[in-house]
């Protein structure tokens, strides 16, 4: 009789054990279910629309061309030649050197810049004085204290003149890693002026606004104008043929703002375009007041038309 009583306990403790067990193995699968949801979401959402932003689907991206990588070694700007193609050149390590290409791709012309060093060209500029402008403002260690804009002539293929600036809020070389918002490689020309837009290798998403007169000699101290939170890096800047419409390129994204003025540019409406998979985009230029020309690194060219 007492052996009986003990199996019975015995059983009944098995029982309770199994329960636990498949309770915890439950709960464990639930959590790991959950935590897998979790990081799918986080890959799901890595470039999310940033807040104050409608997303515009009324765009349609086509791919046109690519680049030969022999004769165009990598696309970092972006810019409207005289005759209508467009000027592309390489960041740093490479020769200083632009390449005119045409729409579909072909080079049609290498143009050598004489007397100039590509310590980090990011991004280029036409201006309404008619010459074309290369900022040399690449400063992924945020540690550059030569930042200037050079000033070409294309038709005599030389330089003739180059602004040179500094930021009026950076005082270490390199800043802390948190603080470290003072590479650009997006900047824009209007009313003689050049608007930059940082690329913050720092913390908290912050997109800074500096404008520099065009005025070539003595070193300009530049205060940012204003700020923005925008969800991914920026990597260059044009401005619309009518003044208008500034856009700004992301990864995965084009930023559009619309406004009376660069100096507001924050201020007014703001709406950002996907663009899906092309790659390391890094250079942008409008091709009239509501479509863009795209190149990424690798040479390929994207066209960005605004749906009728």
């Amino acid at each position: 009789m007492m052996r009986d009583k003990l199996l019975e306990i015995t059983t009944g403790l098995c029982l309770l054990v199994a329960v636990a067990c498949d309770s915890s193995t439950a709960k464990g699968d639930e959590n790991s279910a959950g935590l897998f949801s979790e990081k799918k979401e986080k890959k799901k959402d890595k470039n999310p629309a940033s807040e104050g932003f409608a997303v515009n689907n009324n765009y349609d991206l086509e791919e046109l061309s690519k680049m030969g990588k022999k004769k165009v070694p990598e696309s970092s700007g972006l810019e409207a030649s005289l005759d209508g193609n467009f000027w592309t050149h390489p960041d740093a390590g490479n020769d200083a050197v632009l390449y005119k290409v045409n729409q579909s791709g072909d080079l049609l012309e290498t143009l050598p810049i004489d007397r100039a060093k590509n310590n980090d060209w990011e991004d280029l500029a036409r201006g309404e004085d008619g010459f074309l402008y290369i900022g040399d403002m690449g400063n992924n260690d945020n540690d550059r204290k030569d930042l200037q804009i050079l000033k070409v002539d294309e038709k005599a293929k030389r330089i003739v003149g180059t602004i040179p600036f500094k930021y009026a809020d950076q005082t270490e070389f390199p800043p802390s890693k948190k603080n470290q918002n003072f590479d650009v490689e997006g900047f824009l020309m209007h009313n003689n002026a050049f608007y930059l837009f940082t690329k913050n290798r720092g913390k908290g998403d912050w997109v800074k606004l500096y404008k520099v007169e065009n005025k070539t000699g003595a070193v300009q101290t530049v205060a940012p104008l204003d700020s923005i939170q925008i969800s991914t890096q920026i990597t260059a800047a044009d401005i619309s043929p009518n003044g208008r419409h500034i856009a700004l390129l992301g990864e995965g994204w084009a930023y559009l703002f619309v406004t009376d003025s660069p100096d507001n540019v924050f201020k007014g409406k703001k709406e950002q375009i996907p663009l899906g998979k092309v790659g390391q985009a890094e250079g942008l230029v409008f091709l009239n007041d509501t479509d863009f020309i795209i190149s990424n690194e690798g040479g390929k060219l994207y066209k960005l038309t605004r749906k009728q």
